[in-house]
């Protein structure tokens, strides 16, 4: 016996479940609809089964293919345009000459097919309908029948007045071949509204039978739901992938982390990774590849394949379809969905009932009160103001990674030379090598630099003749994300014209694909000699050579220990090495109080914990004090224009008693925006002679226009050579004075308003306008500076006591709200 599996369908009540598959491949606890009807019917000895298709139907045909592997043989039917129910059967007809089974492949059931058709025969029938009795058959087709079965009335979809049973159609039907002569080749035909209604006028045997066991229309949302928790209960017999336990199913190769919890019933599919104190609640099915990340807390929620859950986030009673990314913190409330590839950007909200349409990207921050469907795919840019970054395998995939490499080969004439490096990790590499390919086929050579610390690609890329640099790196401040640095010809970052010409290409698309003859090559590079002899050369070697100094330096397994420690043997350093080589593992932000004792112990001259890209550091005095970024900025101010006057860039937050050292040492202090591409373009203008992040960063112009920890740590060593002053008395000596700093949360759409606001209240005080609103006071100064990647702004008060700065900051966080409208108790926490 064979069976047609009607495939056709667009399901449209279902979008955006449906907005790039098929209805019949949306998934039920990880497996599609349609595959549980094609099991279904193996289960009953039907293996011989024709599918009819015609939306996405190549879908269907590639996912299922020609059923070998479930040991059945599929044969398929394509509709050129929609034929209807009976229509799209009557183009099978030369497939079917005896009597065969139809069911719809978007509806899950376990009615018992065997017993259906030992009815259709016992009956007599041309056609027998499978039918069920549900409680509110208003959205179905109502069958009315004689006491044999013999059917008597079709309403389709009636109101409660014409409700005379509750008998619905379940589109389960056993026919006869000779049914298929009353269709009119190539006319729309219905089975409910025309084949079935004209048999009965002609009064040929049809019957409808109603059957026990479960049977559901996946026609929306809340019945797609249902249909899921009813195969978790258990209500119908189906098949559900993985291993057992309880009322937990697990696929293959899941992780748990530390303190997972599983309240279910759910479904964990292959390769699910559970971070740490991650929240399984009641009903939820988590489907191939997702993770789910620390702290994260899902209820009633269905998440489709590819799809990553940030920290801290809450889902409940939502669904998440595939590739999609939900950063950290945000909350999706109930019947909230978003469609496959969108992505909700961090601290966001999904109100109730919201649904996102497939390739939306959803600004942090952001509250989503309504729906969004029509608005095209939309991001704010590739670039942050820290650079560019994202999720390694989540954002950051081969694929993205290839279009970036060739859009950013495109941005420079063929034949152009870019270098590229990375540091050790693993994803690194993967990323590297995805980018390489890309740049190779926009018609780029590639200088393959393999792993550096990041102040030697860009001297790298300047030296060797490059006309742009890319280094890849796992982000120091998450080792799930990577950071992709691109520098210009001279080792600089992008400038935000450049930085724009590369966004535009890459989401248009519209970059050069080199024709075969014109690919890029790879060769080769290794510019750390040349920058050691560059090092070597900028510095008194003599002085330092003599001070005979002792360094304990924590490389925290960076790349800095390829370099350094050749470097400090040439200048008779004697080096105290901790955690030096190259591993994978978590960085450590801050110095650990064993560091400071251990540099203290050894009698250390100086102690330096190395950043794990090489760009910044962080000072330990020689009573094993571990100096603030500030103190280690204000100490080499104070060391630096000894030498002479000059200029000194660094971030408008630069704290006023830095400033006020700077301007009486006879120096000129240059305020520059927060973002570290503004600095060091403002450290490479004439008369620098230093640049810091305020954050254990610092450009030596004359070296090179990069943060280098490196050089700064040789420079440092010999300006103590010279000053002969240890860095604690050198410490003490500093008018250090407090620096407050607060973030106070500001809507996306308000943050224009507050800078407006503040602007016109101001307008007659003292202000600076490099980077936000600096109000001057007093003994210093308020900052108030919208940030740039998130719905937020930082409140920076430099002050001579800490009481004013208190005071200074709650007044003008009070000042933020209302500028926004916003009551004191309204402002959400950040």
């Amino acid at each position: 016996m064979k069976a047609v599996v009607m495939a056709g369908g667009e399901g449209a009540r279902l979008r955006p479940l449906t907005s790039q598959y098929p209805k019949p491949l949306v998934p039920i606890v990880g497996i599609p609809i349609i595959e549980h009807i094609l099991r279904l019917l193996r289960r009953h000895g039907i293996t011989d089964v024709v599918v009819t298709l015609a939306y996405l139907g190549a879908d269907i045909r590639n996912r299922i293919g020609d059923g070998s592997d479930l040991d059945m043989n599929i044969e398929y039917v394509v509709e050129d345009r929609p034929m209807g129910t009976a229509g799209s059967v009557k183009n099978a007809a030369e497939l079917l000459d005896d009597t065969f089974l139809i069911i719809s492949g978007d509806s899950l059931t376990d009615i018992d097919l065997t017993w259906a058709v030992a009815e259709h025969k016992r009956l007599g029938a041309q056609a027998t309908l499978v039918l069920k009795s549900v409680p509110n058959p208003l959205e179905y087709g109502v069958v009315v029948t004689e006491p044999d079965g013999s059917i008597k009335r079709f309403l389709e979809k009636p109101s409660w007045g014409e409700v005379f049973s509750d008998h619905v159609n379940t589109g389960i039907y056993v026919i006869e071949p000779k049914v298929l002569d009353h269709i009119r080749p190539g006319r729309v035909t219905d089975w409910s509204q025309d084949v079935f209604p004209q048999m009965l006028r002609r009064r040929q045997p049809l019957f409808g039978v109603v059957a026990e066991g479960y049977w559901c229309d996946v026609g929306n949302i809340q019945s797609y739901m249902q249909a899921n928790w009813d195969v978790l209960d258990g209500k119908v017999d189906c098949h559900i992938p993985g291993r057992r336990d309880g009322n937990v199913w697990v696929g293959e190769g899941v992780e748990f982390g530390m303190g997972v919890q599983i309240d279910g019933p759910a479904f964990i599919g292959d390769e699910v990774k559970l971070k740490a104190n991650a929240l399984v609640n009641d009903h939820a099915v988590i489907d191939r590849y997702v993770i789910l990340d620390d702290n994260a807390k899902v209820s009633n929620t269905i998440i489709w394949p590819h799809s990553y859950i940030g920290e801290n986030c809450r889902l409940r009673q939502s669904i998440v379809c595939r590739n999609v990314t939900v950063k950290n913190s945000c909350f999706l409330e109930d019947n909230a969905v978003v469609g496959d590839d969108c992505v909700i950007g961090r601290g966001s909200r999904l109100r109730a009932g919201v649904k996102l349409w497939p390739h939306k990207n959803i600004e942090p921050g952001s509250t989503v009160n309504e729906s969004i469907v029509w608005a095209g795919e939309w991001r704010r840019g590739l670039f942050a103001s820290y650079g560019m970054g994202g999720l390694i395998n989540v954002e950051l995939t081969p694929e993205f990674c290839a279009r970036l490499g060739a859009a950013f080969g495109a941005t420079l004439p063929k034949g152009s030379c870019i270098a590229v490096s990375r540091d050790h990790a693993r994803s690194s590499r993967m990323i590297k090598r995805a980018m390489v390919s890309g740049m190779v086929s926009a018609g780029a050579v590639v200088r393959d630099f393999s792993e550096l610390p990041v102040p030697v690609t860009q001297f790298g890329t300047k030296t060797d003749g490059c006309d742009a640099g890319v280094h890849i790196l796992v982000s120091p401040l998450d080792q799930r994300s990577a950071d992709i640095r691109f520098f210009d010809g001279d080792g600089l970052p992008l400038d935000k014209r450049n930085e724009r010409k590369l966004e535009n290409l890459f989401f248009r698309e519209d970059f050069r694909r080199a024709a075969f003859y014109e690919m890029g090559s790879i060769e080769h590079g290794d510019p750390m000699a040349t920058y050691r002899a560059r090092l070597m050369s900028t510095i008194d070697v003599d002085a330092i050579r003599t001070a005979r100094f002792r360094v304990l330096i924590d490389y925290d397994y960076s790349s800095a220990s390829m370099i350094l420690p050749e470097v400090l043997n040439e200048l008779g350093v004697t080096i105290i090495p901790l955690n030096a080589g190259i591993s994978e593992g978590p960085f450590r932000r801050e110095v650990s109080d064993e560091v400071a004792l251990i540099s203290k112990t050894v009698h250390a001259d100086v102690g330096v914990k190395m950043s794990p890209t090489g760009e910044a550091l962080t000072l330990i005095d020689d009573e094993g004090v571990v100096l603030h970024p500030h103190e280690a900025f204000g100490l080499l101010v104070r060391w630096r224009l000894a030498e002479g006057p000059g200029v000194v860039v660094a971030p408008a937050t630069t704290p006023q008693w830095i400033v006020d050292m700077i301007e009486s040492s006879g120096g000129v202090f240059v305020a520059t925006k927060s973002d570290s591409t503004s600095v060091l373009h403002g450290s490479m203008t004439v008369d620098v002679r230093l640049g810091s992040d305020c954050d254990g960063g610092f450009v030596w112009p004359h070296h090179l226009g990069a943060f280098d920890g490196m050089y700064t740590l040789v420079k440092l060593l010999e300006l103590r050579a010279l000053r002969d002053e240890s860095l604690s008395q050198a410490r003490a000596c500093l008018p250090w004075a407090p620096y407050l700093a607060t973030t106070e949360f500001c809507a996306w759409e308000s943050k224009g308003r507050v800078m407006r606001v503040l602007l016109e209240e101001f307008r007659d005080h003292a202000i600076d306008l490099v980077d936000g609103i600096k109000i001057f006071v007093d003994g210093g100064f308020v900052l108030v500076r919208p940030d740039p990647d998130g719905p937020m702004y930082h409140i920076v008060a430099s002050v001579a006591d800490e009481e004013s700065g208190r005071r200074l900051l709650d007044e003008y966080a009070l000042r933020v709200r209302q500028a926004q409208g916003v009551d004191a108790d309204e402002s959400p926490p950040v």
